[in-house]
């Protein structure tokens, strides 16, 4: 049985709540359709959590020269799921899908350095790395958007440095965040 209603209003028969449809039923909207809404929607979209900001917090961190190193991120700015270790420096979502993930070190010293790696890990390989070098407190930035499983991948950020000796990396300070890694969802 086809059937179509027109109207150019919908309204409750009582009350202030309305229902289209029962349990398991689909409606489809076809191409070229649009939403015009001017109240408060709900159930469209996502709302891009987990998130988390984690920081280098109260200390600066020495790395060593010629040596690929973990950032330790030992503070957090916010962390809407609990998925980011200030011990392990692990970001290991527990939601799957694709996640925007922003890694940024500067560097503490005016030494310079030719080659300066940023490294953002998905496991135990590299997925993201930007070179870059070192001019008297130079930053470096690594974005990638990266497939996750919401169970057991998790993001490392690590950083490489020759400047021919021990290079520390700057903490926050004044709340100026100078090292960080931040990330959230973008789709499931």
């Amino acid at each position: 049985m086809t059937s179509e209603i027109k109207a150019d209003k919908w309204s409750p028969a009582s009350g202030t709540a309305g229902t289209i449809g029962d349990s398991g039923d689909t409606f489809t909207i076809p191409s070229g359709v649009t939403f015009a809404n001017s109240g408060t929607a709900t159930g469209f979209g996502q709302t891009n959590t987990p998130y988390f900001f984690a920081y280098r917090g109260s200390s600066v961190q020495s790395i060593a020269n010629n040596t690929l190193t973990i950032v330790e991120f030992n503070a957090e700015l916010y962390d809407s799921g609990s998925c980011f270790d200030t011990g392990t420096y692990k970001f290991t979502p527990n939601v799957a899908g694709k996640y925007l993930i922003n890694a940024t070190v500067r560097m503490g010293t005016s030494t310079n350095a030719d080659n300066c790696q940023i490294e953002i890990f998905k496991n135990t390989t590299t997925f993201s790395r930007v070179n870059g070098s070192n001019r008297n407190y130079s930053s470096i930035q690594s974005l990638a958007t990266i497939d996750m499983n919401g169970s057991s991948d998790y993001i490392q950020a690590k950083i490489y440095q020759d400047t021919g000796g021990a290079a520390n990396i700057q903490y926050n300070s004044d709340s100026t965040y100078q090292t960080f890694l931040q990330g959230f969802l973008i789709a499931t």
